[in-house]
C-alpha cells in the first residue's frame, strides 16, 4: 500500500452488478490504490469531467438514453485530457474503432475484466498519460526558459543603456586636465558605477547559470601573462592596505591551458577580491600546482578575519553574506562566491573552502586544463618577474585615423562615442537608425568601420547588417548589444556583424576593436574601394556547408581578399585549373566527396608550393598535416582574428 500509485479514476457504469465486479478486480490490482467514483447519469459524468481531475475513466458502453460514444463526442470538444477505456458486453469492431476515433485508449468486452488483458490496458493507459504530461511539463519549462531569457535580454539593454552614459562620460571627464579640481568627486562617480555594473553583471550570471544559460568560451590560453596581469592587479588593492600579495607555484605548470580566460579570471578575481577585502594584517597568497590527472589547483589563503564554521555552508549560497546585513561594514551582495562555484563546476572542477575565525580562510578548487583530444601540455617554472605585465591598467589613448560610422538613437550615447572617437584622431559620422545607415553606406564608399546598436526605430541593428551584406556591403560592422546572453555573439556573427561590444561600453575594449579594425593608417574596408594590405589576396574557399561558406566569405571579404568558393573537391579542382594566381586555398576537413587532404593531395600535384590552410572541428593529425604539406590549420569556430592572422604574409 505505502509505495502503490494513487490513481483517481471515474467509474461510469448503470449495472451495479458490473460496477462491484469491477470495483473487486480493481482493488486486487498491484501497485495501485485507486480513488474511485462511481457515476451513471451522463449530466453528472460531463460535469464531472469538466470540473475535477481524474487520471482514468472507464466508460461503459450502455447508459441508458445516452452511450459511452456520446461522452466520448462531448468529453473531446471540451478538449478533456482523461484517457478513457471502453467498456461493452460484447466484441464489436464497428463500435471499437469508433471509440478509438474519437479518443478512447482502448476497448475492452467487460469478460476481459477478469484478464491479464485488462491489467495491461489499464496499465499503458496510466504510463501514456504520463509519457503526455510529461512532454506537457517539459514544453511548459522550455518555453518559461524561453520567456526569461528574454525578460534578462531587456532587462540587460534597460539597465545598461544609462549606465553607458554615466561611466562613458565620467571617463571623459576624468581624463581632463581642467577637472582636476572636482575629479576626487568623479572618481566617486566613476567607483560607484562599476560597482553598479559589477552588481548587474552577477545578478545577470547567476540568473544564466540557473537557467543553463551561461556559455563558455574555451581556447588555448598562455597561463603566465594571465597570472602576471592578477599580480599586477591586486599588488595595487594589497599595497593600499599594507598587506603582501603574492602568486606563486608548488610545481611546474603548464604554459598554455584550454579554458575560459574571462571566467577563470572571474573566479579568481571574485575569491581574491574577498580575500583582500576581510584581511586587516598579513598577507594573501595564491598558490597553483599542477597534477598529472590534468588538473590544476589553485589555492587562495588569507590571514583575515576567518569565518564561523556554522557559517561556511551558506557562503556559496546567493545573497549570503557573513556580517548580518544590518550591522556588516563590506559593501557587496553575497553573490560572487555562489557564482564563483558554479563557474568552477563548469570549467571542470570543484570549489571548497577551510577557515578558522580571527586567523584566516584557505579556499581551493581545481579545473580541467586540457582540451578533448588530450594533447600533451609543456610545463614550465612559473616566474613572474621576467614577464611585462600587460594591462591591468587602461589601455593608452591609441592615435588613428579613418572614417568611423556610429548608428545610435540616444543622442547621449551618441554624443559619448562621438567625443571618445573624435579625441584619438577618427573622423566620424552619425545615423539615428538603420534605415539612414543602409543609405549613408550604400551611398559612400569612404567609411571604415561601423558601430551599431541593435535596438533603434525604423530598422534596427539586426536588420541593417543583413541589408548592408545582402548588397555586398563588406565594410566591418561592430555591434553594441547589452545583451551578454548564451550564444548571442554567435548569433550576431551569423547575421553578418564582425564583432560586438556591451553596453556600457569599456574605454579600453573600445579602443582595442578600433585599432584592430582601423590600424594605424587609413583603410578603407569597402568591397568596392579596397586597397591591398601586406597580405595574402586571392583565396579559394572549399566549404560543403553554405551557411558556414557564405559567413567565411563575408569575413575575408572584410579583410580585403577576393574569394572564389567551391562545394566540394570537384568543384574545387575545376575553379583552381582554371584560374591563376591563387594565393591561399582553405579546405574545409570533410567534404562530400572525400577530406580535405584528399583535395590537398590533388593540388599538391598540380602546384607543388601552394599554400593550403585546413578547417577542422579537431586538431588533424600531426602525420596527415606532415604528408600532404599542409602549412596551417583552423579550429572551428572561425573568427574574424583568425582569419586575420591566416591571411597575413
Amino acid at each position: 500500500m505505502g509505495d502503490n500509485r494513487l490513481v483517481n479514476l471515474l467509474l461510469v457504469e448503470d449495472d451495479e452488478d458490473d460496477y462491484m465486479l469491477a470495483l473487486d478486480y480493481l482493488q486486487e490490482m498491484p501497485d495501485y490504490d485507486f480513488n474511485i467514483t462511481w457515476l451513471s447519469n451522463f449530466d453528472d459524468i460531463i460535469h464531472a469531467l469538466e470540473h475535477a481531475k481524474f487520471d482514468l475513466c472507464l466508460l461503459d458502453y450502455q447508459l441508458g438514453a445516452h452511450t459511452g460514444l456520446s461522452v466520448l463526442e462531448v468529453a473531446k470538444k471540451m478538449l478533456c485530457t482523461t484517457p478513457f477505456i471502453m467498456l461493452t458486453g460484447q466484441a464489436d469492431e464497428v463500435l471499437d474503432n469508433q471509440a478509438l476515433a474519437l479518443g478512447a485508449e482502448d476497448f475492452l468486452v467487460k469478460s476481459e475484466i477478469n484478464s491479464v488483458r485488462f491489467i495491461r490496458a489499464i496499465r499503458y493507459a496510466l504510463a501514456r498519460t504520463e509519457l503526455a504530461n510529461e512532454r506537457i511539463e517539459r514544453l511548459k519549462v522550455e518555453a518559461d526558459s524561453r520567456a526569461k531569457d528574454r525578460f534578462l535580454a531587456h532587462l540587460s539593454h534597460e539597465l545598461r543603456t544609462p549606465l553607458t552614459s554615466i561611466m562613458g562620460y565620467t571617463d571623459l571627464l576624468l581624463n581632463r586636465a581642467e577637472l582636476d579640481n572636482i575629479k576626487p568627486e568623479l572618481s566617486i562617480i566613476n567607483n560607484n558605477s562599476q560597482h553598479l555594473l559589477t552588481l548587474l553583471n552577477d545578478v545577470l550570471d547567476l540568473s544564466k547559470i540557473k537557467a543553463n544559460a551561461l556559455s563558455l568560451t574555451k581556447e588555448w590560453m598562455p597561463l603566465a601573462p594571465f597570472l602576471a596581469d592578477l599580480q599586477s592587479l591586486f599588488k595595487v588593492a594589497a599595497n593600499k592596505k599594507n598587506l603582501d600579495f603574492k602568486i606563486s607555484a608548488l610545481s611546474d605548470i603548464p604554459k598554455q591551458i584550454y579554458s575560459d580566460n574571462t571566467r577563470l579570471r572571474q573566479v579568481l578575481i571574485n575569491i581574491i577580491y574577498n580575500a583582500i577585502k576581510f584581511t586587516h594584517s598579513g598577507h594573501i597568497l595564491v598558490t597553483l600546482e599542477y597534477q598529472n590527472s590534468g588538473t590544476l589547483h589553485f589555492t587562495i589563503s588569507d590571514t583575515g578575519v576567518g569565518i564561523p564554521t556554522d557559517k561556511l555552508k551558506r557562503i556559496f549560497k546567493p545573497f549570503e553574506q557573513v556580517q548580518d546585513t544590518t550591522t556588516r561594514q563590506e559593501e557587496g551582495a553575497g553573490l560572487g562566491l555562489a557564482i564563483s562555484g558554479a563557474l568552477v563546476t563548469l570549467l571542470g572542477g570543484g570549489l571548497h573552502v577551510e577557515s578558522k575565525l580571527a586567523q584566516g580562510s584557505q579556499f581551493s578548487f581545481f579545473i580541467d586544463t586540457n582540451d578533448d583530444v588530450g594533447r600533451r601540455l609543456e610545463l614550465a617554472p612559473l616566474d613572474l618577474q621576467t614577464l611585462q605585465v600587460s594591462s591591468s591598467t587602461p589601455t593608452n589613448k591609441p592615435l588613428l585615423t579613418g572614417h568611423v560610422l556610429v548608428v545610435e538613437d540616444i543622442p547621449e550615447i551618441r554624443a559619448l562615442i562621438i567625443n571618445i572617437l573624435s579625441s584619438s584622431g577618427v573622423t566620424v559620422s552619425t545615423a539615428k537608425n538603420g534605415v539612414e545607415a543602409v543609405d549613408l553606406l550604400s551611398h559612400s564608399h569612404t567609411f571604415d568601420m561601423v558601430l551599431m546598436d541593435l535596438h533603434m526605430p525604423k530598422m534596427d541593428g539586426r536588420e541593417a547588417i543583413v541589408t548592408l551584406r545582402k548588397n555586398a556591403i563588406t565594410v566591418p560592422v561592430v555591434a553594441l548589444t547589452a545583451a551578454a546572453l548564451k550564444g548571442n555573439k554567435e548569433t550576431l556573427t551569423a547575421l553578418g556583424f564582425n564583432d560586438c561590444l556591451t553596453k556600457p561600453i569599456d574605454i579600453d575594449d573600445l579602443y582595442r576593436c578600433l585599432s584592430f579594425y582601423l590600424g594605424h593608417t587609413h583603410t578603407v574596408q569597402n568591397e568596392k574601394t579596397a586597397k591591398k594590405r601586406n597580405q595574402i589576396d586571392n583565396i579559394l574557399l572549399v566549404e560543403d556547408d553554405e551557411d558556414a561558406r557564405e559567413l567565411m566569405t563575408l569575413l575575408l571579404q572584410t579583410l580585403g581578399a577576393k574569394v572564389q568558393s567551391a562545394h566540394d573537391i570537384a568543384s574545387c579542382m575545376a575553379c583552381f585549373e582554371c584560374t591563376t594566381n591563387i594565393d591561399l586555398v582553405i579546405l574545409d576537413l570533410t567534404l562530400p566527396d572525400g577530406s580535405g587532404f584528399d583535395a590537398a593531395s590533388k593540388i599538391r600535384a598540380l602546384a607543388p608550393t601552394q599554400n593550403i590552410a585546413i578547417v577542422s572541428g579537431s586538431d588533424p593529425e600531426p602525420e596527415l598535416l606532415a604528408k600532404y604539406d599542409v602549412d596551417k590549420v583552423l579550429l572551428k569556430p572561425v573568427s574574424l582574428p583568425d582569419l586575420q592572422q591566416l591571411i597575413k604574409t
